[in-house]
């Protein structure tokens, strides 16, 4: 890969920290090597702080590669690895949206028969890494179930009462407010969760943890609905919320937060299989939960660090608690352009940005990864602490890139004699090479990506 000369030195060290406050990281993740002239320099990134990082690069360039390289550090079985210093007490769940990284819980290995393995493992050469064993639990969409389900691969569920009417207006292409069938749905929800409802023989009361069935119940033989909307558009409504009905994704319970964030393990949610629309609701009611049971968690801990004098039966309930609390979690998102675009916004979007303008003050990290920046919400694009961009050749996104620089660029970069544009930098970096800029660094730097030690779907 390329070498390049920078004026003014980075890193005065080796190996180098950077993302952290103070003048070392208590846990951190050996992300790569510097791609700079001079002495050999390995660089850690810094995750005991809760950071909000954008990864960006075109198809090819190494980005989805990078977010694997990343997240293997935070999910080491051992605490302290040659790929990182991990403390498990985080969770991590990557949300995989093309389906890449469903095989990231098979060890790389030397001696496999697999010409594919054979070339990934081949990459490590040169790199002082050893083959670590990763804390990963892969969960596959109930119904959209592989033949054979590979051994540790898990089904998870979704729990139909997580989607406001705004969740369900989106997924089934509605205006809530506007579209005749969008204000039966509005109304039909708003009598199953929150007024009531009655038929010629019953009354029913309201419930936030409601089902399909109670709401497609509701839009058939509520007298007022009945009397307000015609058969036809109640019919039509009917059919599409049967078809989600019988999609073995949804359920009245759905899988916990606590089963898919474990401390010190990965989760990664498939998703290839679902819509753009289903996709982003389910992150959006994930990042629901996600949220509300950290405030809690963090308003107990301060709770039990502040007041003083608490009986001890108090204290032990909320240290109980605490213990049944999710753990601090990073939540990554592969290929974001998909879900998370800038030209529709959705109350499932403003969840999201909730989670990445709030969460770091309840210890929730988020990695957004894009090969369009310039697609992805500009609002959560501007709360992005940490920026790695990998080549990029579209004109938009690499000015996007210059104008959200977190730290200045050196005074000079230069290759093959020739003092490099920003521009020129972006277009000219290799596969696996990228431009890591940090709110907490002097400046900008050039890196090689560490290899990753298990096995990459992107090929």
């Amino acid at each position: 890969m390329k070498k390049f000369t920078t004026r003014s030195r980075v890193f005065k060290k080796s190996p180098a920290e950077f993302g952290m406050h103070g003048d070392s990281a208590s846990s951190w993740v050996y992300l790569g090597r510097l791609a700079e002239a001079g002495p050999l320099t390995d660089v850690r990134f810094d995750t005991a702080m809760a950071h909000v990082i954008g990864l960006f690069g075109k198809r090819g360039s190494g980005k989805s590669y990078t977010l694997g390289t990343l997240l293997e550090g935070l999910c080491t079985q051992e605490c302290s690895t040659t790929i990182g210093k991990n403390m498990r007490s985080q969770a991590i769940i990557l949300f995989d949206t093309l389906g890449i990284f469903q095989w990231v819980d098979i060890a790389l290995n030397e001696n496999s028969q697999k010409e594919t393995i054979q070339q990934q493992f081949a990459v490590r050469r040169g790199w002082n890494i050893k083959s670590e064993s990763l804390d990963v639990a892969i969960w596959i969409p109930q119904g959209n179930t592989p033949e054979t389900l590979l051994a540790g691969h898990k089904n998870f569920t979704i729990r139909c009462s997580e989607f406001s009417a705004e969740d369900w207006g989106y997924l089934l292409q509605l205006n809530i407010y506007q579209d005749r069938m969008g204000q039966l749905l509005n109304d039909a929800f708003i009598k199953v969760t929150l007024e009531g409802w009655h038929d010629d023989n019953n009354i029913y009361k309201p419930s936030s943890s409601y089902s399909l069935s109670e709401l497609i119940k509701c839009i058939d033989s509520d007298k007022e609905i009945t009397k307000t909307y015609a058969t036809e558009t109640r019919r039509a409504l009917r059919q599409q919320l049967c078809t989600y009905e019988r999609n073995p994704v949804f359920s009245d319970q759905g899988t916990s937060l606590q089963e898919l964030l474990r401390p010190g393990q990965m989760s990664v949610i498939v998703m290839n299989k679902m819509s753009d629309e289903l996709r982003l609701i389910v992150v959006a009611a994930f990042l629901r939960r996600l949220i509300a049971s950290r405030i809690r968690a963090s308003e107990t801990e301060k709770h039990l660090k502040i007041i003083d004098d608490l009986p001890s039966e108090e204290q032990t309930k909320l240290n109980a608690d605490l213990d049944q609390s999710v753990p601090p979690t990073w939540v990554a998102i592969d290929e974001a352009q998909n879900i998370l675009p800038s030209e529709r916004a959705t109350t499932a979007s403003e969840v999201i940005v909730k989670y990445v303008r709030e969460g770091r003050n309840y210890g929730l990290s988020f990695v957004v990864a894009t090969q369009q920046p310039t697609s992805i919400d500009s609002r959560i694009l501007a709360q992005v602490d940490t920026l790695i961009a990998h080549k990029l050749t579209v004109q938009s996104d690499i000015d996007y890139v210059k104008r959200n620089m977190k730290s200045n660029m050196p005074d000079e970069v230069k290759y093959a004699n020739s003092v490099l544009s920003f521009d020129e930098i972006l277009r000219g970096l290799d596969i696996g090479q990228a431009l890591v800029s940090n709110t907490e660094t002097d400046r900008a730097f050039l890196l090689d990506i560490r290899p990753r030690i298990s096995v990459h779907g992107g090929f």
